[in-house]
């Protein structure tokens, strides 16, 4: 008998004695993706032609229970078709950088009522909006930290805690090459009260910090959200049902204003929707709007000035909100990807319908808007890759936008092949306006005020999700 069939009978063993003593379970995901891209995340022009591409994400999952603790781990390998750096003219050897780990964690059970989570983990709370596991991204997001959740009767509190540093495999702390952009420290607190089995109330506040590498400052933004929802969930029902939500921002920005010092931030979102869902749950129709706070850039006042009243969007969910899947509005400081720090105003329509359980097709509709001043810029520098060249009227005035900035339509088809495999596709579509194309582009001839010819913005998608169960003791028991 050689070493690989020892092997072998040593891994049935340990399976067979993780069984009788506990929950052992082995699954995995396997998705595949692939993309044609025509103005996804920026507006493109014309002249532009459409990218297409594949990325996979592969997920290898493992979960021991027992009555005092729950252990998980999950390696990951998140990859473009093509993008290894191990590569020859006839193929793929392998990519060094894709391979990660994506959580790895205890679970310490304390008592039925409260529980001590630490190591990687997803943070995925109510709608999304500050705190999620970004699972459209091929990677999604992980956290590391500390969880301590407890429950009882219909209230629950969640506390988590983290700090992070940059350092060696051997624990040696070395934070010479930190990042400011980077995450520092995330922590919250979030009480939750279940008024009924579909709807609930929510309370969450955030603590971040960033750090100032230039003098080694961190610098904190605190964030306060309320969250009611009404027949939504696994338990929701046919009839009427909505979301409120309502957020407010305070701290320090990590910029500097006009006085020098590091500005103060003031800002809030604020998000309605109502809609109505057949008794038999196969329409669902849905009408609603997202409201941030932005600079008003006619506000001369020295102490407005140093304040950031654009809303950080924190870690939330990016690709179904703000404009939908075009993701042309998910980040409100850039002139790409956002309003240069303007106020943002978008309703929306959606509306989903299950053919049955195996079918269901998704419709949306957005109008985004600049609700506040915000000054216009004729030319984008080659070199920095901002914005310049202050645009003035023929009175020598100072020109500012404000209004629509486009339309835009995402059509998601899904059907589910069996419980464990996926797919879905979909296409989105988004109509920029004048202003949105000049806050890109700038103009293409500033003195006739001639805007460059923007092209037909445009993403397609298909993904395939299989989540096979390798092993299960508890189902072979």
């Amino acid at each position: 008998m050689n070493w690989k069939k020892y092997l072998l009978i040593t891994a049935i063993l340990v399976l067979a004695s993780l069984a009788a003593k506990a929950q052992f379970i082995i699954d995995g995901e396997l998705r595949s993706r692939g993309i044609v891209d025509h103005g996804y995340f920026d507006p493109v022009l014309n002249i532009t032609d459409a990218s297409f591409y594949f990325d996979q994400r592969t997920r290898l999952n493992f979960k021991y229970k027992t009555e005092k603790y729950t252990a998980y781990i999950s390696f990951q390998d998140a990859r473009m078709w093509g993008g290894d750096d191990q590569s020859s003219p006839a193929g793929n050897w392998g990519n060094s950088a894709s391979l990660g780990l994506h959580q790895a964690w205890v679970n310490l059970l304390f008592s039925p009522n409260s529980n001590l989570k630490v190591g990687r983990q997803i943070w995925n709370y109510d709608n999304m909006r500050l705190l999620s596991h970004r699972n459209w991204l091929t990677s999604g997001l992980s956290y590391d930290g500390v969880l301590y959740q407890y429950k009882r009767n219909s209230w629950s509190v969640d506390l988590g805690l983290s700090y992070n540093n940059n350092g060696t495999p051997q624990g040696l702390l070395d934070n010479s090459e930190w990042q400011p952009e980077k995450l520092k420290s995330v922590n919250f607190l979030r009480i939750n009260k279940k008024i009924s089995k579909a709807s609930s109330l929510s309370y969450i506040s955030m603590l971040t910090l960033r750090t100032d590498t230039s003098n080694n400052a961190n610098l904190a933004t605190a964030t306060h959200g309320l969250v009611f929802n009404y027949n939504k969930g696994k338990a929701a029902k046919g009839g009427f049902l909505g979301t409120f939500e309502a957020y407010y921002q305070h701290g320090t920005d990590t910029k500097s204003g006009t006085n020098g010092i590091y500005k103060g931030i003031s800002s809030w979102m604020m998000i309605a929707e109502a809609g109505y869902r057949t008794s038999d749950k196969k329409l669902q129709v849905l009408v609603g709007a997202e409201l941030i706070s932005g600079h008003d850039y006619k506000n001369t006042d020295a102490d407005y000035q140093n304040t950031r009243h654009s809303f950080d969007l924190m870690y939330s969910g990016r690709f179904m909100y703000y404009g939908g899947n075009m993701n042309h509005f998910i980040v409100q400081d850039s002139y790409l990807r956002g309003t240069k720090g303007g106020g943002y105003f978008d309703p929306y329509v959606k509306l989903k319908y299950a053919f049955n359980k195996k079918n269901i097709f998704e419709v949306s509709a957005y109008f985004p808007q600049l609700v506040t001043d915000v000054r216009a810029h004729t030319s984008i520098d080659p070199v920095t890759n901002k914005p310049k060249g202050a645009e003035v009227d023929e009175a020598g005035n100072p020109v500012y936008w404000n209004g629509s900035l486009g339309q835009y339509v995402d059509v998601v088809y899904t059907y589910k092949y069996s419980k464990e495999i996926i797919f879905k596709t979909g296409v989105s579509y988004g109509n920029i306006s004048d202003i949105k194309n000049q806050m890109v582009y700038g103009y293409a001839d500033a003195s006739t005020k001639q805007l460059y010819d923007a092209g037909d913005n445009y993403f397609g998608w298909v993904l395939l999700i299989v989540k096979p169960n390798f092993y299960s003791s508890k189902k072979n028991k």
